[in-house]
Formats: structure tokens, C-alpha cells, sequence
């Protein structure tokens, strides 16, 4: 049974992935950097006025937004398969092998990724966190809510340690100045076994946005747009306007008081730390709604766009369909510049020319993923992940007959 094809597949979700691609490529750009002293969001502490400039819009729009609206997406997509897996009368232990296979190989591609390119993988984590939702998506009614709920301090904690870690000292991580590309191997390898022992505790945060993710996914929110425009229109006005007033106050430390000569109360960072990271919860949440009513906008919609934004948000759309392909070309292209055995980069550039890197080679893919689009065809990285791990979808030849729903009972 094959996947959704591409022309049928829902525009906000695909149009929210391809914009979280750019947020966490450049809320990554501190694994490359190294030599200068952090401050807060693991900024470096030292810059010109252009790269501080960067830092504060990266951190006001990107830092902790990208990687919870890419997680919301994740479990909305989780959330999805199940739906579909229920119409076609699919029981759960069918569904759960069947995922559990998807997530074994997305685990696979994680760990390669995150011992011969990048130590900031979020694969691995996405798959571990990703079958704890699998497992409690059935249980939608209680579990699966209470789980994201209890999943919300580990949030607090990432969000604590971005503000008192302006106080550590550090100048970068280990591998981002590794003499030689085996060296950057032995350090990452190190760091992937620990994440692996600890998944389920360190990575417990991702729980709180996949979760929602899941939720949202049984009401078709990002999908029947105009069922559902009440609630997506002020969804996306609070949620972009409390991530964008919660980011307010620690990136204002980046401007005020960069060198912490008078702000060094790591009480206080960590509070700030606390409203950053719990905001950008909000902001996903936002983004999510904002890009589902902007792709339907597009489709057809509303008020016609112009002809270049509405082919500016096509071919975003289509970069969200190759997402992972993308995510891994991205740290392909900056192992070649930033590493200490090739171009070293790292050591080179503030945040202001490394965001151009990233930008640049964001907006290079979005063309070739707008051909791959037209021709109907998904990046490698989804093919491999499909015939690895095969269909996502049941065969519904194989499938037991659904049971009929009483009358006013939910389902």
C-alpha cells in the first residue's frame, strides 16, 4: 500500500517543516562554532555589533522554536498514521509493530548521523521519545495527555540551562574543534552512547510537543483548515506573540549585558531561561497554525497571494515533503566548511557570517526539492527510510474489520 502521494498531502504541515528546517540550522550554528566563550543560548560572548545583532534575531525566532514546532509536527504526523491505521480497521498491536519498525531504521539513520556528521542529532531522540508516543497514542484519552503534561519540567530544564550556561566558561563543544575528522568520530561516538542510555530521561522534554502534536492530529487541525479557521486564527496570533514577547527578556541579555560584568545571578538566567524555552512551545504551537492557514491561502483559498510569495511558500512546502533528506544535507555542507580539517570556519566566523551559510544553503534546496516535488518523487533519505522500513500505512486487505462505534460514544 503506498504513502499519501505528494499532490494529496496537506499543505500546512509540510509548509511548517520546511520552515523549521531553517530554525534549527540556525539554532545549531553554536554545535560549529568554538574558541570564544558562551554567553546565554550558547551565544558566543565575543562578536562584532552584526554578529550580536544575529544573535538576537536568532534567539527572538528561532532558538528553542525550531526544534518544539519540528517535534509538534512529528507526533502530528504519528497522530495521523493512527487515524488512518483506525479507519481502515487496523488494530493497535499492528500498528505498534508496524511503527516500531519505522522508528527502529529512523534510529538506524540517527546514530550514523549523529557519529560521522553532527553531535546535535535530533534523530535519535526523535525516534526514541517518538515510540513512547506510538505506545500511548491508543490511549489518547488519558495517558497520552497526562504523559506531555509530565513531560513539561523536563522542557523547564533544557529551558534553565540555555540561561545559566552564560556561566559555565565553556568556548564550544569538544568535537566542534577536533583536530581530525576521526577524533570528531571518537568524541561523537562517546556522546551517542550516553544519549542512548539516557534517551528516555534527557530527551523526556520532546514528549510535552509531540504529544500536543498527537492530540491535534485527531481533529484534523492543521488539515481541514477551514472547519477549523476560529480556532487556528487566534492560535496563531496568541501563540506568535507570546513566543515572540517570552524571547524578549533573555535575548535582551545578548544586548544589555553580554559579558555578564553585572547580570551573573544564575537564578535569575535560569528563570529567564525558563519563560524562553516555555514560550517557544507557544510560538511552535503558533507557527503551526499560521503556516496551515497561509498554505491553504495559497491552494486556493482567501485573498490570492502574489505570484512570488505564493511560489516562495510552494517551494518551502516542498522542501517540509524531504525533510529528512534535507536535515542531513545540512550538516554534509557545513562538515565541509566548519571543522578544524577542512575550511575550520568555526574558528573563523561570528554568528552573522555563519547565518549566511545557513541561509544560503537552505534556500539552495528548496529548488531542488521543488523538482523532486513536480516529477511526484521523495528525497533518498524517505525512500531509504520507506523500503527499510516499509509501508506507514496498513494494507487494507490485511486488515481487521472496525468494530462499529456505539451511537454518542468517541472513538
Amino acid at each position: 500500500m503506498s504513502s499519501v502521494p505528494l499532490a494529496q498531502r496537506a499543505g500546512g504541515p509540510d509548509l511548517a517543516r520546511g520552515l523549521s528546517l531553517l530554525g534549527i540550522a540556525l539554532a545549531n550554528m553554536v554545535g560549529w562554532l568554538h574558541g570564544r566563550e558562551w554567553t546565554v543560548l550558547l551565544k558566543q560572548r565575543e562578536g562584532t555589533g552584526l554578529d550580536r545583532t544575529v544573535d538576537v534575531l536568532i534567539a527572538l525566532l528561532a532558538d528553542n522554536r525550531g526544534f518544539p514546532l519540528f517535534a509538534l509536527l512529528f507526533g502530528y504526523g504519528i497522530g495521523v498514521l493512527y487515524r488512518r491505521s483506525r479507519e481502515r480497521g487496523e488494530d493497535a498491536r499492528r500498528f505498534i509493530l508496524r511503527m516500531g519498525r519505522r522508528h527502529l531504521v529512523l534510529l538506524g539513520i540517527g546514530l550514523a548521523h549523529a557519529i560521522l556528521l553532527f553531535s546535535g542529532d535530533i534523530l535519535v531522540a526523535y525516534a526514541i521519545i517518538g515510540m513512547v508516543v506510538v505506545l500511548l497514542v491508543p490511549r489518547h484519552r488519558v495517558a497520552l495527555p497526562l504523559a506531555g503534561v509530565i513531560a513539561l519540567p523536563a522542557l523547564g530544564v533544557w529551558g534553565w540551562t540555555d540561561g545559566v550556561i552564560a556561566l559555565s566558561g565553556q568556548s564550544g563543544y569538544a568535537e566542534a574543534s577536533a583536530p581530525s575528522y576521526l577524533a570528531g568520530v571518537g568524541i561523537r561516538s562517546g556522546g551517542v552512547l550516553r544519549e542512548l542510555a539516557l534517551a528516555v530521561l534527557y530527551d523526556a522534554a520532546l514528549l510535552a510537543p509531540m504529544a500536543l502534536g498527537a492530540l491535534l492530529a485527531r481533529i484534523h487541525l492543521l488539515e481541514r483548515v477551514e472547519a477549523h479557521r476560529d480556532l487556528l486564527l487566534p492560535l496563531a496570533r496568541w501563540g506568535l506573540g507570546i513566543g515572540l514577547l517570552g524571547a524578549v527578556p533573555l535575548a535582551s541579555v545578548l544586548v544589555l549585558d553580554p559579558g555578564h560584568a553585572h547580570l551573573d545571578s544564575p537564578t535569575l538566567l535560569g528563570v529567564l531561561g525558563l519563560l524562553h524555552q516555555y514560550s517557544g512551545l507557544a510560538g511552535a504551537l503558533g507557527l503551526a497554525a499560521a503556516a496551515a492557514l497561509l498554505a491553504e491561502r495559497v491552494r486556493g483559498g482567501g485573498t490570492r497571494p502574489t505570484r512570488a510569495a505564493g511560489a516562495a511558500v510552494r517551494g518551502i512546502k516542498a522542501l517540509g515533503t524531504v525533510s529528512l533528506s534535507a536535515y542531513l544535507a545540512q550538516s554534509v555542507l557545513y562538515m565541509a566548511l566548519f571543522p578544524p580539517y577542512t575550511l575550520d570556519l568555526g574558528a573563523r566566523l561570528g554568528s552573522a557570517g555563519t547565518a549566511v551559510i545557513v541561509v544560503a544553503g537552505w534556500l539552495a534546496m528548496i529548488p531542488l526539492a521543488s523538482l523532486l516535488h513536480r516529477r511526484g518523487r521523495r528525497g533518498p533519505l524517505e525512500v531509504l527510510l520507506r523500503r527499510l522500513a516499509g509501508p506507514t500505512t496498513a494494507d487494507p486487505r490485511r486488515a481487521r474489520p472496525s468494530v462499529p462505534t456505539p451511537k454518542g460514544s468517541r472513538s
